[in-house]
């Protein structure tokens, strides 16, 4: 059974909404509540966001969350792209390290990222309550925010924190638009849909585990990325070190993919689009390799979508005032998603949610003193978060478009790997895409 009464709520207890509740404790806010629809036993302990960068490394850092994620990660010093002539471009981010102590890409999976999170907050004696799937929210007057639970309890909050991804419930419950910033264009319709999946392979030794590899084809690209051994005994990954995250895009001419593509149908798509030494076929690889065993797989389409707005107040029906301090914030998913390029969709939500616990706990103890200066506080705080995802979407969409590009045809693939390799020789603009992929320039 819930608790009756909270100041804040905290909807979803993915790496978003375990970030914020860490920061709010951290911050001095105890009195929180968090909860997630899963139960413990239905938590998907599948890889899925796989990079934090720097700049979300020194927002872990600040709630003492980085080092026990270091500690289990594998450092990435680069990136390397390649396309069929050779390879383009390779991103070195150790270009940066005059500007972070964290000059490096790391490499964790995403459910060792929220048990790392998860086992911080209990340390901070709050613990996620599941399974609650939310099914309303409205604003009682004086009782506050009301929050209602299939379960059939309610809980009376002040704040509350959707963190409930990207079919967000509290997003839809509070009668918030999500759409892409750009009114749907998308330049990126032949990479429109994507496979994952979390792969062993026959052979040992042929990608690289301590940094992403990249291979743009005609028909798109594929992309890997070692994952790294995980400490937790539930996860299908603990102490394994042969196990590789792959993607790969889905020609539109060819349908959509399966919801949880086999051995066979990742093959297929790998012997087109990825590098010759991974194809099974002997007439491209006179050594095959195969797919051994896949662990975990999904499909998603790739589209950017942004709320309306990240923070509103609901009212009950008898307040006139447009001030009040009972507040609905988005974060994550609930609030932005775009393409998976880069590894940011993770990264960008994590410094939301750490950013949002300082500013509500400087609102609790400024709004009984000038509510007008608090609220100021937090539209500041949802304007500057709205501006970082509107950057992420468009530095997203921007390499999609090049990825795109140079996948048309052999005469604008060979043009663009020369001026491409060429420009990326210069150390100014080396240090800029490590810049921009970071995340440092978008805190």
């Amino acid at each position: 059974m819930l608790p009756e009464r909270t100041t804040i709520l905290i909807v979803g207890a993915g790496p978003t909404g375990l970030a914020a509740a860490v920061s709010l404790a951290h911050h001095g806010c105890k009195d929180i509540i968090i909860v997630d629809s899963s139960d413990v036993e239905e938590r998907v302990v599948s890889s899925r966001a796989m990079v934090v960068h720097a700049a979300t490394l020194e927002a872990l850092e600040t709630v003492g969350c980085a080092e026990s994620l270091i500690n289990i990660g594998i450092k990435a010093k680069g990136v390397q792209l390649h396309t069929s002539i050779g390879r383009i471009l390779q991103t070195n981010f150790d270009d940066l390290s005059s500007y972070t102590k964290y000059p490096y890409a790391l490499m964790v999976s995403q459910y060792s990222t929220e048990r790392i999170l998860e086992e911080k907050l209990k340390e901070m004696g709050v613990v996620v309550y599941r399974p609650y799937k939310l099914t309303g929210l409205d604003d009682r007057g004086s009782e506050g925010l009301v929050a209602a639970f299939e379960s059939g309890d309610t809980i009376k909050a002040n704040y509350v924190i959707g963190a409930d991804g990207a079919k967000s419930t509290v997003r839809q419950l509070s009668k918030i638009g999500f759409a892409d910033p750009d009114g749907g264009s998308s330049p990126d319709k032949a990479l429109a849909r994507m496979v994952l999946a979390d792969v062993t392979f026959s052979a040992d030794g042929i990608l690289p585990r301590d940094e992403p590899y990249a291979q743009i084809s005609p028909d798109g690209i594929f992309f890997s990325i070692g994952v790294p051994p995980s400490p937790f005994p539930e996860s299908y990954d603990y102490m394994n070190e042969s196990i590789f995250r792959i993607g790969m895009n889905i020609p539109a001419k060819d349908g959509p993919p399966p919801p949880s593509p086999s051995v066979d149908y990742l093959q297929e798509y790998l012997n087109k689009q990825g590098p010759p030494h991974l194809s099974s076929d002997p007439s491209t690889n006179p050594k095959p390799v195969k797919i051994e065993q896949v662990l975990w797989s999904t499909r998603f389409r790739t589209h950017a979508a942004i709320a309306d707005k990240f923070i509103t107040r609901i009212h009950a029906q008898e307040q006139t005032d447009n001030k009040c301090s009972r507040v609905v914030f988005l974060v994550g998913d609930a609030a932005h998603i775009h393409s998976p390029i880069g590894g940011q969709g993770m990264n960008l939500g994590l410094r939301d949610a750490i950013g949002i616990g300082e500013v509500v706990a400087k609102h609790i103890v400024l709004y009984a003193q000038d509510p007008e200066r608090a609220d100021d506080l937090l539209e500041t705080f949802a304007a500057t978060r709205y501006d970082r995802a509107l950057n992420v979407i468009s530095l997203t969409k921007t390499a999609m478009t090049y990825i795109s590009t140079i996948a048309v045809n052999s005469f604008t693939r060979f043009l663009l790997y020369w001026m491409v390799r060429l420009v990326a020789m210069i150390p100014a603009v080396r240090q800029g895409m490590a810049w921009r992929v970071s995340g440092l320039g978008n805190r």
